[in-house]
């Protein structure tokens, strides 16, 4: 069907003619191109703020980023439809998907009192954006860190903490310790964190590690808990090694290089504003 308007549904106007009669003014060419150019531009707005609009509508169902790389190259972000549940990373400002992170929230008293529930999950880049930690919270009582590395423009998830005894036999050890200390028999587990906290370079992680048990003192329960600092090295290929691991003492911060100090002041005054709200 044509866009222009045919002479028979033109509307004339009633003029004088040379006599005083009156005749009806007939449409010159111009008009009838006016009319043309008048309907084809209210087709291409129409057509422009039917795209526009439905590009603000995709936009609006994007989640907004929660993290940007330092080269503004990669987000993170919470899965859209149909990846509900899941955190993503993707190319910034694109759609397409590049790697899925899926975390099981659990939302129990000790995630709410720490204020982790339902978004502990987080990423912490490392200053080259070529590696990144996803700390996360799988299971009731348990938080711990995955790594992945930049290969191109795929991104790859690299060996986990807990297969390697350098950062789970120090805890074993010093709880093993505090048990005979305080002559106990039983413990039940309560909370092991593995946090990433900074990245003191490009190849270069600080761990915070957090191990808590219950235990019967008594006729009371009561907790103990032992904390470390790890130091890990990653080499071009991802293998990643501890290089320093340092116990935390219960008070005060002997012991502790400036960048393990730091991590424990933060850590303070983020407590303290959990209390306070």
């Amino acid at each position: 069907m044509s866009l222009i308007p045919s002479s028979a549904f033109t509307r004339f106007r009633a003029g004088y003619g040379a006599a005083g009669e009156i005749t009806p003014n007939h449409p010159t060419p111009d008009s009838r191109l006016g009319a043309c150019n008048q309907l084809i531009a209210w087709t291409f707005a129409a057509a422009f703020l039917l795209v526009a609009t439905s590009a603000f509508a995709e936009e609006q169902k994007k989640p907004p980023a929660r993290s940007v790389s330092p080269d503004g190259e990669w987000e993170f972000r919470a899965g859209a439809a149909g990846e509900e549940g899941d955190f993503v990373i993707a190319k910034a400002g694109s759609d397409e998907t590049s790697l899925v992170l899926s975390e099981e929230e659990y939302v129990d008293g000790l995630a709410e009192a720490l204020g982790r529930a339902p978004g502990y999950a987080n990423i912490v880049w490392a200053p080259d954006s070529k590696r990144f930690a996803f700390n996360l919270q799988p299971g009731k009582g348990y938080q711990t860190a995955q790594f992945y590395q930049l290969d191109g423009n795929t991104w790859r998830k690299l060996n986990s903490l807990e297969s390697n005894a350098a950062t789970t036999a120090p805890l074993d050890r010093s709880m093993a310790r505090q048990k005979k200390k305080l002559k106990l028999r039983a413990d039940w587990p309560f909370l092991t964190s593995w946090q990433v906290r900074k990245w003191i370079d490009s190849s270069t992680a600080l761990l915070y590690a957090h191990e808590v048990k219950t235990v019967e003192i008594g006729d009371e329960t009561e907790a103990v808990s032992v904390s470390f600092f790890f130091t890990l090295k990653f080499d071009p290929a991802g293998n990643w090694k501890v290089t320093r691991t340092f116990e935390v003492p219960e008070k005060g911060v002997i012991g502790l290089n400036a960048e393990e100090r730091k991590e424990i002041n933060r850590m303070g005054n983020e407590d303290r504003e959990l209390r306070g709200k």
